[in-house]
């Protein structure tokens, strides 16, 4: 039997690949808190909080030699590709654990052809060869694909028990809860905690929550948190002044998803005086490109969601506690190799997929009435002037398999580019004269972000 060591992938801001409302680094976080659950003290879990790919954690990373590393993904492509597979670092031969969670994993998720792939150019596969450390990356299934992502969500305990078998690690039988008194609904008011501004502070995107045992509180915005943390105290309803046409979904007790359309500042979105949690929210701004996230009870803060997409988790009756929105600077879909065009996300989100040597091969832009002009070095085409740009404008190619090299941007923000073999580069502002990238390396731009 091993001892198993697992990292969630993505995180600290990278959410990973996206689909229906799920995020991969949420989604994996959930499935290694399942595993751990199962697999009691033969599983540690590295710390979710961070990106172990973006702070190379592996590389100062001490364990046992005899441990097992496994880094947890899902994929992402065209809707119809589904599958589960095993990354392993080219050149190694499959051992007996490689090989039996690529047995149970293409049962688990079929449709790929080939169950373990060797690649050459990932980072912590390297990392981890290095150190001399089994390692091996599990993608589970494709977020992309309806029938995979509804699976992984259905079937997350399965999928979790099937991981640790492959470790040849037996499942233990969940606990029986002792029998408790009666308790209030969603248990007791904690003392201590965190606890929202008592002053209204409005801005550019205002909020407030109804509370349990407090009622309406100070109105938020921009970021700031509105509820509790801490205090088992469960957001019952809201208020959100909205910035442009607005539509809300809540997921609430007993009541399952309720859609408010173009919410206005004293719309009540979800229900005060019935006891009733709110435990998920979807914003979808027309005008605005929202980021927010909820802090939810045993589970903490989300991943910040992107305009459109879930925040919160439905079906385990978990309450939301506290939320934070803000307005996004401007949207950004990449289009990434062998990808596609992946789902719109905010400025300030890592934009592409790092960590996979997977080139970005075009963007395009939703400025949201900002004035952005942007030059590209495109691989064989050389300089391409895009000017004034508009949420058409493809910055790139598509069809093509070219590699975008070298960006320059011109506009009220700084942004930074990820290069292949070298990473990050430092923070640049968007002067219309800097560049950001190689030109004459024939090296590969795999993500950016804003700011």
């Amino acid at each position: 039997m091993a001892h198993l060591f697992l990292i969630a992938g993505h995180g600290a801001g990278d959410s990973g690949a996206v689909g229906y409302g799920y995020t991969e680094a949420e989604r994996v976080r959930a499935l290694a808190r399942r595993i751990v659950a199962y697999g009691g003290s033969n599983v540690t879990l590295g710390d979710t909080n961070r990106n172990w790919y973006a702070d190379k954690g592996i590389s100062s990373l001490k364990i046992s030699k005899d441990w097992q590393i496994l880094e947890l993904h899902m994929d992402s492509g065209v809707s119809t590709a589904k599958g589960g597979h095993v990354i392993i670092k080219e050149g190694y031969s499959p051992d007996q654990y490689d090989t039996a969670l690529a047995n149970f994993i293409g049962s688990f998720f079929p449709g790929r052809a080939n169950k373990i792939v060797g690649r050459a150019h990932l980072a912590n596969v390297n990392r981890a060869a290095a150190k001399g450390y089994s390692y091996r990356l599990l993608e589970n299934g494709f977020i992309t694909n309806q029938g995979d992502l509804n699976k992984f969500n259905s079937q997350i305990d399965d999928l979790a028990r099937g991981i640790l078998k492959a470790f040849g690690i037996t499942s233990a039988a969940p606990v029986a809860p002792v029998k408790k008194k009666a308790e209030p609904i969603d248990g007791e008011i904690k003392a201590g905690g965190v606890f929202q501004n008592k002053t209204d502070k409005f801005g550019v995107i205002s909020y407030q929550a109804h509370m349990r045992g407090i009622g309406w509180g100070n109105w938020q915005s921009d970021g700031l948190m509105v509820g509790s943390t801490g205090q088992n105290r469960r957001i019952e309803a809201l208020h959100i002044k909205p910035d442009g046409e607005t539509d809300v979904v809540v997921h609430m007790k007993e009541i399952g998803n309720k859609e408010y359309k173009n919410i206005k500042k004293d719309t009540l979105i979800g229900t005060t005086g019935q006891n009733r949690r709110l435990e998920a929210i979807r914003i979808t701004g027309k005008e605005s490109f929202y980021l927010y996230r909820v802090h939810q009870k045993s589970i903490g803060w989300s991943e910040w969601a992107n305009n459109g997409e879930w925040a919160g988790t439905t079906g385990k009756g978990l309450q939301m506690e506290a939320l934070e929105i803000k307005k996004s600077m401007f949207s950004v879909e990449p289009h990434v190799q062998s990808k596609g065009w992946l789902s719109p996300k905010a400025a300030e989100n890592v934009i592409g997929i790092t960590g996979h040597a997977l080139r970005l091969e075009a963007i395009r832009i939703n400025p949201y009435g900002k004035n952005i002009k942007a030059k590209a070095h495109i691989q064989s085409k050389g300089w391409v002037d895009y000017g004034m740009i508009t949420k058409d404008t493809i910055i790139g190619t598509v069809g093509e398999k070219k590699r975008i090299e070298c960006l320059c941007f011109e506009g009220d923000f700084e942004y930074r580019v990820h290069i292949q073999s070298s990473g990050w580069t430092d923070w640049t502002k968007a002067d219309g004269a800097a560049t950001l990238g190689t030109v004459g390396q024939e090296l590969r731009i795999e993500a950016i972000q804003f700011r």
